[in-house]
């Protein structure tokens, strides 16, 4: 006998069945706490290091205290009300930078408490000349107990 076409070598799957995940496959996970509107506030704001204005940049502060209620963990991003702004040098690339050392000692030696300006900052969400504000009077009581 002979076959004029090429022949399945599987069977037909039902139709649709290709649109519904497969059993046992990797599906990502939404983050929580998610708001890029508010991150590009923050990156409107000065870099708290150096001035920079605009920054270009929202950091994240990664380090958990049980205090501001902020929790770590390994390889999870925290929510985007925990950034703040930085410009590139001073935020990865810079040897003084947030992500080339350790981050409480970073912030320890810019004389400012990240998490405490975290909240500042978000709670004025929505306003950028209140978020800036905001950014300008931690830059200058950097430092002061």
């Amino acid at each position: 006998m002979i076959r004029t076409r090429p022949q399945r070598i599987a069977h037909l799957a039902p139709i649709g069945s290709l649109l519904k995940r497969a059993p046992g496959a990797i599906v990502p996970r939404k983050r929580d706490g998610v708001d890029t509107s508010y991150l590009a506030l923050v990156r409107e704001c000065p870099c708290l290091d150096c001035g920079l204005d605009p920054s270009g940049e929202a950091a994240h502060v990664r380090f958990a205290s049980a205090a501001f209620g902020k929790s770590s963990g390994l390889q999870k991003k925290p929510d985007d009300r925990w950034a703040l702004p930085l410009c590139g040098p001073c935020h990865r690339t810079a040897s003084h930078a947030q992500h080339s050392r350790n981050e409480e000692a970073y912030w320890a030696e810019l004389g400012l408490n990240p998490l405490l300006v975290c909240e500042r900052l978000h709670a004025q969400s929505g306003d950028l000349v209140a978020m800036r504000a905001v950014i300008f009077v931690a830059i200058s009581q950097r430092g002061k107990p």
